[in-house]
This record gives structure tokens, C-alpha cells and sequence, in this order.
């Protein structure tokens, strides 16, 4: 049988999102399994034995998971001065977020109405969530993740002869150029690479062809790079729409990119132009330390915000709308054009969803075992018991 890549979407339905906590710990737990079957090949290339290894002496397969986290701010390895009282407090104050944007309705000849804009509301009233704040094996400064956003952190051994092998700095850049394919197939928008880690985009990235970019973009802010022109020519006139982050041990990958979908603050719709950090996450920091670097998302290029996103996912044959259904889109074709770049023969094999619960609350289940330990949260394991229990009963468990 071909090798697969395995996705693994973590899911979450406004307002109950998946804690940050528990995607790190199935994060861990598949990287786990890989660094102990390496273990088991080297003790098996310096001893007779052979009871460390599967019967099969199959590897783990690769895996990507994809989740939208409850509102968390992650501070990288660059993030060497302790936060006063103050900005702890100010970053974790609550966050306030409207219901998501219903999906569009279905197309006629009225659907080119002033409503594209994808400012319809809904008639839920806003949310107030909780924020946390922990430390990221990455590299960099302080970043956000939270709803509206999909992450995307693969789990594979970039030296593992089932696929293409690459170093360290090709598996960084396999990532954005995942992302800025997917970008272009998908919503015809042209991202780029700059001296900074990520994808970013000029105001004029959107393509009003027809015809999506089909090129990898790569080269320096104030480049002519984006497909259409654009920019100030100084580098200024671009935006951040997915962040890169990047943690290997012994080639085993961890962590990966996120992608701004439908971002507070940062699209049309969305709290464009907002600074009120009651519902802007992103004015409450300057994101990963680059000052006067805007950040947008995939709703904030496309003229008809949220409405578009869905509609362009649909033609794409790609899930859409309301209860995660946009990010999970947006994860389906990051994860085939992944599969594609990274040469993994068999495609992409979407895990169940009953599959992905029961993993999840077992980890849940050892770690409270563990409550003992010295790292053991009690407030995040609270949230993981109490996500886990609505989200079942959101999606038809039992």
C-alpha cells in the first residue's frame, strides 16, 4: 500500500475552541511515536535483539494536524525579558468576538448585491473568551492564534525514506511554498516570501483573473514580487497572512504555519482598521516583533470578504462556512499540496472524526492520571475535560 499523509483535523465550533494545550499534546504524542521507532532502529543496528521494533518494522506514517485554537498568545525563544503584571494582564484580558459570519446564500441573479462585502450578521451575540499565554519551542518573539485562523503542524521525519528527504532549511521553505500554492489555487492570491519567516501579501495581490497564480513567489520586501505590482516600493505596503514556526528534534518536525482565514481586525468585515485591543487581538502586540508590518487575512484581500472565501472554497470543491468549515477547507488543500511537495505517493487520508475524539481524550485521560507531575496544569486540563465534553455532544458524539 502507498504511504499517506494522514490529516488530522482537531475540531472546534465557535464558541468552543480547541485549548492550545491539548493540539500540543497530540502534537507530542505523534512526534513521540517517531523519535521511539527511531530509537528502536538504532539499538536494532547495534544489538542482536529485534523486541523494540514493530513486527512490522513499519515507521510512523506522516501526519499533518490542523486546528483553530481557543485565543493564545505564544511567546518564542527570542522572548528573553520577562512580561511585567501589567502585560501579562493586558494580554489576557478577554477577548470579545462576534458570531461567525453565516455562509452565503445560494448563488442567483441577485447574489452580486451590495452584501458581498460578507457583512452580514449574525444573530448570536458576541463572544467573550479567555486568552492564555505560554512559551513555544519556535524561534522569534510573540504571536497570536485564535479563531478565524487555521494552524497547520505537520509531524514527519524529514530524513525518512518514504518520502522526499530535505534539510532544515528546505522543510522551512516547503512550508511557505504549501501555503503560498494553496493561497493561489484556492483564492487566486498571490503571497510571497520576504527576509522575514512567513507568507506575506501586497494590497494588490488579489487576482481579478480567473486564473489563479501558479508560481512561487520568493524575494525581498520592496521587490516587484505579488503578480500585480503593488507595494510602496519600500517595503512597507505588505502584510503578514500566515505565520512560520519551525522546531525539529532529530529531524522529527513539530509545529509548522498558520494561516489567517477570517482574522478580528485584520479584513474587511472583520474590524478592519480597529485598534480596540477588546476586539483586536493583534493591536495588543506587535506581532513577532516587526514593527510597522501590518497583518491581514485571506477575507481582508478578497473585495467580498467572508462571503467570497466561502464562495471560491466551494468552487474549489472544499468545505466551507460556519462551524469551522472554512478552516477545515483551507487544512484540505494545504494538506494535498503538501502530500504533492513533499512526495508522499499515496495522497492525504482524512482521519475520522470519531478517530481523532477518542485519541484526544485518551491523552487527556493519561495526563489527569499524571496530575502528580510538576508540569501538570490544572486550568488547562479543565479546559481540555470541558472542550472535550461540548464538542462531542456539537458533533454527534456520545
Amino acid at each position: 500500500m502507498r504511504l499517506r499523509l494522514r490529516h488530522l483535523h482537531l475540531p472546534s465550533i465557535h464558541p468552543h475552541y480547541i485549548p492550545y494545550s491539548l493540539a500540543s499534546r497530540v502534537q507530542e504524542h505523534l512526534r513521540r511515536q517517531h523519535l521511539d521507532f527511531k530509537d528502536a532502529q538504532s539499538h536494532t543496528s547495534t544489538s542482536s535483539s529485534t523486541g523494540l521494533l514493530l513486527p512490522s518494522s513499519q515507521p510512523p506514517p506522516p501526519t499533518l494536524i490542523s486546528f483553530t485554537p481557543s485565543p493564545i498568545y505564544t511567546l518564542g525563544r527570542r522572548q528573553t525579558s520577562p512580561l511585567t503584571p501589567s502585560e501579562t494582564a493586558r494580554l489576557t484580558a478577554p477577548l470579545q468576538l462576534p458570531a461567525p459570519t453565516p455562509p452565503p446564500p445560494p448563488p442567483s441573479s441577485s447574489s452580486s448585491q451590495g452584501s458581498s462585502q460578507g457583512s452580514s450578521s449574525s444573530s448570536e451575540p458576541a463572544s467573550l473568551l479567555p486568552v492564555r499565554l505560554t512559551h513555544s519551542p519556535r524561534g522569534g518573539l510573540t504571536t497570536y492564534h485564535g479563531p478565524g485562523q487555521v494552524v497547520l503542524w505537520p509531524v514527519l521525519d524529514l530524513k525518512s525514506r518514504q518520502h522526499r528527504q530535505l534539510t532544515v532549511r528546505c522543510w522551512a521553505r516547503a512550508l511557505e511554498d504549501t501555503t503560498i500554492s494553496t493561497l493561489g489555487r484556492v483564492f487566486r492570491l498571490a503571497g510571497f516570501t520576504t527576509e522575514d519567516p512567513g507568507v506575506w501579501v501586497s494590497p494588490s495581490s488579489s487576482s481579478s483573473s480567473s486564473s489563479p497564480p501558479t508560481t512561487t513567489t520568493r524575494g525581498r520586501v520592496g521587490d516587484d514580487v505579488g503578480g500585480g505590482g503593488g507595494g510602496d516600493g519600500g517595503g512597507g505596503d505588505v502584510a503578514k497572512i500566515a505565520a512560520l514556526g519551525v522546531h525539529l528534534r532529530r529531524h522529527v518536525t513539530a509545529l509548522g504555519t498558520a494561516i489567517n482565514v477570517v482574522m478580528p481586525g485584520s479584513g474587511r468585515g472583520e474590524g478592519e482598521g480597529t485598534t480596540d485591543e477588546r476586539g483586536n487581538p493583534w493591536a495588543r502586540i506587535v506581532a513577532c516583533g516587526l514593527e510597522g508590518r501590518g497583518v491581514t487575512s485571506v477575507a481582508g484581500q478578497l473585495g467580498g470578504g467572508v462571503a467570497e472565501v466561502d464562495a471560491l472554497l466551494q468552487r474549489a470543491g472544499l468545505e466551507a462556512g460556519e462551524r469551522g468549515g472554512r478552516e477545515r477547507g483551507v487544512a484540505a488543500a494545504w494538506a494535498e499540496e503538501l502530500a504533492r511537495r513533499v512526495e508522499i505517493a499515496g495522497g492525504v487520508e482524512v482521519v475520522s472524526a470519531e478517530e481523532t475524539l477518542a485519541l484526544m481524550e485518551g491523552l487527556a485521560a493519561r495526563e489527569s492520571d499524571s496530575a502528580a507531575c510538576e508540569d501538570w496544569d490544572e486550568r488547562a486540563g479543565e479546559e481540555e475535560t470541558a472542550y472535550l465534553a461540548r464538542i462531542k455532544e456539537l458533533i454527534g458524539g456520545r
